[in-house]
C-alpha cells in the first residue's frame, strides 16, 4: 500500500499529491480499524444466542441412551446454566444410573459403562460432581474404582477391551478430568494414580514439548495440535493433585478440604481404594515424581501450544482443541497464551462456523462437536477451578444461638475473636477415655481428632484398644455409638462383623446407617447389602413417624440377614462349628 502511494504522488500535482497521501492515511486507518474489529472479541448477546442455539439442536434428540454422549450432553447443560431438576437432565440422568446397575454373572450389581468406557466414565464423573457430590457419592466412588482398575501400568488409560500398548493421551485425558472431579466431590484418589500418570506424560512428552496421540505406536505421527493441548493440560491438573499449594498431598492438604465428613450426623462417606499386597492402602504417599519436573513439562507443553497456536486447527477436530485450549488457559490462569487472546479467537470462529441448526460440524461426531463448542462459549472449566465440596457441618453458624459450644467450658480458647476448643493430643488411649465420660468431652473435637489419628496412626494401636471400643457400642449417647461402630471397622478384623451387624438395628437411624457403612469398609462391598445409606431418602415426606420407623425396620431386618449370610460365609475357620450354620450354607436339594 505504501509503494502504491508512493508512485501516485510522483506521478502527480502537488495538490493532488497532499489529497492522494490523505485518502493512503484514511485507507490505512480503515484496514486497522477493520483488523482490530476483527481481532475483538463477539458481543456477549451474540456468545449467548449461539449457546442457545447450541443447546436446542441438542435437546432436539430426545435420549442420547447409554454412550458417552448421554453424559457429555448433561454436563454441557449443566455448564451453560440449565437446572438439575429439568426433565431432559433428569433423563441423562437415568441413562447414566443404568451404567452403575448392571449385573454380572453371579447377580451382583456392578458398574459397566457404554462403549464408550474411559470416556463415558470421565464425564459421568464430571456431571455427578456438578450435580451434587453428596447424593451420588457411591456413584463417584464405583466409577473412581473402575478408572483406577483400568489404568495401565505405565500410568496411562486405554480401552479396557483391547490389547495394553503405550496408552492413549485422549482417553487418558478424561480419565483424568473424571478423577479431578471426583477429588472435587470429596473421594479421594490415591497418590500413586496420580504418580504414575505424571511419570507417563513426562515419558511420552516429546522432545519439542509436544504430545502424540498414540506415543510410540503405529499410529502415531508426532505432535498434534488437539494432543498436546490434552497432554499440557492434564499435566496441570496432575500438578494441582501432587502437589496443592506447591507442597506434597497429605491429609491435611487434601482430604480435609474435600471429603465430607457428616451427613445427618455420620462420621464419613464410605472411602474405599483397592488393596495392594501389604494391605490396606495408604492414600497419602509421598509422589515420586518432583515438582520440578512436572513445572518443566508444563513449561514445555504450554511454550508448545503458544508456538503452534491456531485456532482453526487445520489437522481435525477443531472443537476439541478449542476446549483444550479453555482448560488449559484456565488451569494456567491466562487471559492470552503468548500474544493470543484464545477466547476471542475461538468465539468469533464458532460464531462464523454454527450451521443454521445450531449445530457445529467437527471432524467426527456433530453432538461431540457441538457440545466442545458450547462448553468453550461458556468458559466451563474457568467456572469448575478451585470449586470444592464443602457441606456445612451440624450446627454451624450456630454459635451466638447457644448451640456448637463445648459441654466442657474448661477446655475452650480464644483465637481471633473465636471460641474453639483446645486440640487434642492425638493419643488414642486419651480419646478414648474422653468418649467414655462423654458428659466432659466435645464429642465433634474428638470424633474429628479420632478420625484423623485412626486414619493416619498405626493400625496396631487401635486394635490393641479393640476391647475398650466395642464396650462403646452399648453406650447412651448414639453419638458415641456411632464413633465405636466406625473405629470397629478400621481394626480390618472380621471379627467385628458380627457387632456391627447387630447396631444395623441400633435405636438411633444414623448409627445404623455407620453400621452399614462400616460393613461396606471391612467387607471391600461398596454398595452394600440390603439397605441403601439412606434409607429414608426416598420416603415421602407425608409419612408419619411411625410409618418411618416401621420402614427403617424393615430395611434393617434384610440387611442383618444379608450381612449374617454373607458373615458365615467368610468368618474365621474357628467361628464355623455350628451345625446349624453350616447346613445352611449347604445347597438346597430340589423336590422331586
Amino acid at each position: 500500500m505504501e509503494n502504491h502511494c508512493a508512485l501516485i504522488r510522483r506521478n502527480a500535482s502537488p495538490h493532488r499529491t497532499s489529497l492522494t497521501g490523505t485518502w493512503c492515511l484514511c485507507a490505512l486507518l480503515l484496514l486497522s480499524c477493520l483488523a482490530d474489529r476483527a481481532a475483538a472479541q463477539p458481543p456477549q448477546a451474540e456468545i449467548d444466542a449461539a449457546i442457545k442455539r447450541g443447546v436446542a439442536f441438542l435437546k432436539k434428540k430426545p435420549d442420547y441412551g447409554r454412550s458417552g454422549m448421554n453424559a457429555f450432553v448433561a454436563y454441557t447443560l449443566l455448564k451453560t446454566g440449565e437446572s438439575p431438576d429439568s426433565p431432559y437432565i433428569q433423563n441423562c440422568l437415568k441413562n447414566i444410573m443404568a451404567d452403575h446397575n448392571q449385573k454380572n454373572s453371579d447377580g451382583e450389581i456392578v458398574y459397566t459403562p457404554g462403549g464408550d468406557y474411559n470416556y463415558t466414565a470421565g464425564v459421568q464423573l464430571m456431571v455427578f460432581e456438578a450435580i451434587s457430590p453428596e447424593k451420588y457419592h457411591n456413584e463417584i466412588k464405583t466409577t473412581v474404582d473402575f478408572l483406577i482398575r483400568t489404568q495401565q501400568p505405565a500410568g496411562s488409560w486405554y480401552y479396557p477391551q483391547q490389547e495394553p500398548n503405550n496408552g492413549d493421551t485422549s482417553i487418558t485425558q478424561y480419565a483424568i478430568l473424571g478423577l479431578w472431579a471426583a477429588e472435587r466431590a470429596g473421594v479421594m484418589i490415591p497418590t500413586r494414580v496420580w504418580d504414575n500418570a505424571a511419570r507417563w506424560h513426562l515419558t511420552t512428552q516429546l522432545p519439542n514439548g509436544g504430545f502424540g496421540y498414540h506415543p510410540g505406536g503405529k499410529t502415531d505421527r508426532g505432535a498434534k495440535h488437539t494432543m498436546g493441548v490434552a497432554g499440557t493440560g492434564s499435566m496441570y491438573v496432575i500438578s494441582r493433585q501432587l502437589y496443592p499449594n506447591g507442597q506434597p498431598r497429605s491429609a491435611s492438604t487434601t482430604g480435609k478440604e474435600g471429603e465430607p465428613k457428616k451427613k445427618f450426623g455420620f462420621l464419613e462417606k464410605v472411602n474405599l481404594t483397592e488393596k495392594d499386597k501389604e494391605g490396606e492402602e495408604n492414600l497419602f504417599t509421598k509422589p515420586t515424581i518432583a515438582l520440578s519436573a512436572l513445572e518443566t513439562g508444563k513449561t514445555r507443553g504450554a511454550n508448545w501450544v503458544v508456538n503452534n497456536y491456531n485456532y482453526r486447527n487445520p489437522t481435525g477436530w477443531p472443537n476439541y482443541y478449542l476446549y483444550g485450549i479453555e482448560r488449559l488457559a484456565a488451569l494456567a490462569d491466562a487471559k492470552k497464551l503468548g500474544p493470543h487472546d484464545w477466547y476471542a479467537d475461538g468465539a468469533r470462529h464458532l460464531l462464523m462456523m454454527q450451521l443454521e441448526d445450531g449445530s457445529w460440524k467437527g471432524s467426527g461426531n456433530i453432538d461431540a462437536a457441538t457440545c466442545l463448542a458450547i462448553i468453550f462459549l461458556a468458559k466451563a472449566t474457568v467456572k469448575t477451578i478451585d470449586r470444592k465440596y464443602k457441606p456445612d457441618p451440624v450446627g454451624s453458624g450456630l454459635l451466638a444461638g447457644g448451640r456448637g459450644l463445648p459441654k466442657n467450658l474448661a477446655e475452650v480458647q480464644m483465637r481471633n475473636g473465636k471460641v474453639e476448643s483446645k486440640t487434642l493430643s492425638g493419643d488414642l488411649s486419651e480419646l478414648l477415655a474422653q468418649l467414655e465420660d462423654p458428659a466432659t468431652a466435645d464429642l465433634d473435637t474428638t470424633q474429628e481428632t479420632l478420625v484423623e489419628t485412626i486414619t493416619l496412626g498405626n493400625r496396631e494401636d487401635l486394635i490393641k484398644q479393640k476391647d475398650r471400643v466395642l464396650k462403646l457400642i452399648d453406650a447412651r449417647s448414639p453419638d458415641v455409638r456411632r464413633t465405636a461402630v466406625w473405629a470397629l471397622a478400621r481394626t480390618n478384623d472380621f471379627r467385628m462383623a458380627p457387632y456391627l451387624i447387630r447396631s444395623l438395628k441400633d435405636p438411633d437411624l444414623s448409627v445404623r446407617i455407620e453400621a452399614r457403612n462400616g460393613l461396606c469398609t471391612l467387607s471391600r462391598k461398596i454398595r452394600g447389602l440390603g439397605m441403601p445409606e439412606d434409607p429414608l431418602a426416598d420416603v415421602p415426606e407425608d409419612l408419619t413417624k411411625e410409618e418411618r420407623v416401621i420402614i427403617a425396620d424393615q430395611w434393617a431386618d434384610e440387611a442383618t440377614r444379608r450381612w449374617q449370610k454373607w458373615y458365615n460365609s467368610v468368618k474365621p475357620f474357628d467361628e464355623k462349628f455350628n451345625l446349624y450354620e453350616v447346613l445352611d450354607q449347604l445347597p438346597k436339594s430340589k423336590s422331586k
